[in-house]
């Protein structure tokens, strides 16, 4: 985020508090609706404000925006022509910047009595539960976990030419740069990122206990796309259970190409003519009770990633491993705490670098935040937290960050 861009969010957030005690119930408290109901739109504004992170980059985004120092405005919209049919879209815009679309899909339900739909375009995530609630209400902490967020050093237009090039990039995540493909330094990928949806086909069926979801699509978690820029699709999925009530469990798993053609390309035919894919594996639980509510989520992924002048061979498998736990309490219906606790681990890979000894190929992190909240309404929340990150690797390697927040939507 530049400066005007940061002097603008802080503005707006004092703005928001100041206007918030005189005049809060005069903020819509719903969406708008018209047409009898067959249309609606809704909106929301998000306005953080934290300390400017120009050095450790732990809250940096795919977009290259500080997750703890931004504005994001939303507007979506939901039109049903007729009971079965409806056409579903939102755009985004963060740090005043172009408007772009996060949400453009046909949801189709074939039958009033079943609980089916099929949905295509740009569509919401089946993979894992933060990505379907990402920076929502239901959110205690600011911040988001590191594995929908962090950006590992891979990318998916460049790539390494040996296994010390992926070395060499550990904790640069941020602005790391490889010599096969785009030679030019740009942010890396995280595991699955929270900040974009996925162009394809969905189908969901549910009942009161069980939630079944797939998806085809032309990008992977790490990398959604809009076109499909390398001949592959991703195959995802998710099952949900509420086996007694407050408690739902969950699975996923996802797999697809996500290297750009453009690198594939430029390799040569012994890393070329092999799978770059993208493979994850995730768990997740929620249980809720009285004035509490607690998570827990875990996300593995796996990428094959070419190393044309590898002496081992043309590809390398590396993997990543993400977990958090967290929680929230109420303790009057205004009033609240949350807190969460955060890591992200890889797996090892040898080079010369290193005394030629296995080494992760990116650096660790840790992360633990923990946040009080306000509603000021039932659509407008205030937050305030703590958090605290620490990396194995990198020019620096621990960070804290205090920051402060109104969520408003309807």
């Amino acid at each position: 985020m530049g400066p005007n861009a940061s002097a603008r969010c802080a503005l707006l957030v004092v703005l928001l508090a100041g206007a918030v005690p005189a005049r809060a119930q005069e903020l819509p408290a719903g969406p708008i609706s018209a047409l009898d109901g067959r249309l609606a739109v809704a909106g929301e504004v998000v306005a953080t404000a934290g300390r400017a992170d120009t050095t450790a980059f732990f809250n940096y985004t795919d977009y290259e925006h500080n997750a703890l120092r931004m504005v994001r405005l939303a507007l979506s919209g939901e039109w049903r022509p007729m009971q079965h049919l409806a056409f579903i879209g939102e755009v985004r815009a963060e740090d005043f910047s172009r408007l772009t679309p996060h949400a453009a899909y046909v949801r189709v339900r074939p039958w009033t009595a079943h609980r089916f739909d099929i949905q295509a375009g740009r569509i919401p995530p089946v993979f894992g539960a933060f990505s379907r609630r990402a920076y929502g209400s239901a959110d205690g902490v600011i911040g988001y976990p590191l594995a929908y967020q962090y950006l590992t050093s891979l990318r998916s237009d460049a790539a390494p030419a040996t296994a010390n090039d992926l070395l060499l990039m550990r904790a640069r995540g941020w602005r790391s740069e490889f010599p096969v493909g785009n030679a030019d330094a740009a942010p890396g990928i995280p595991l699955v990122t929270a900040f974009q949806w996925d162009t394809g086909v969905q189908a969901q069926w549910a009942t009161d206990r069980v939630t079944i979801a797939g998806a085809i699509t032309n990008g992977t978690l790490s990398v959604p796309r809009v076109g499909d820029d390398n001949d592959g699709k991703q195959l995802s999925a998710r099952v949900a259970v509420r086996p007694i009530f407050g408690l739902v469990t969950g699975v996923s798993g996802s797999h697809g190409s996500w290297l750009s053609s453009r690198v594939v390309e430029a390799l040569p035919g012994a890393a070329r003519d092999v799978s770059h894919a993208q493979t994850a594996a995730g768990a997740d639980v929620e249980y809720s009770r009285d004035h509490w509510i607690v998570r827990a989520e875990a996300v593995w992924s796996r990428w094959r990633v070419p190393t044309p002048e590898s002496t081992t061979g043309a590809v390398l498998p590396v993997s990543a491993l993400g977990m958090f736990v967290e929680g929230r309490y109420r303790f009057s219906p205004r009033v609240f705490a949350a807190a969460r606790l955060d890591s992200l681990t890889f797996s090892s890979i040898t080079g010369s670098i290193a005394g030629g000894r296995p080494t992760s190929w990116d650096a660790p992190v840790r992360r633990a935040e923990v946040a009080v909240g306000y509603y000021v309404q039932r659509n407008l929340i205030a937050r305030l937290s703590v958090q605290h990150n620490e990396r194995d690797g990198g020019r620096v390697r621990h960070r804290t960050f205090v920051a402060g927040q109104l969520f408003y939507w309807f």
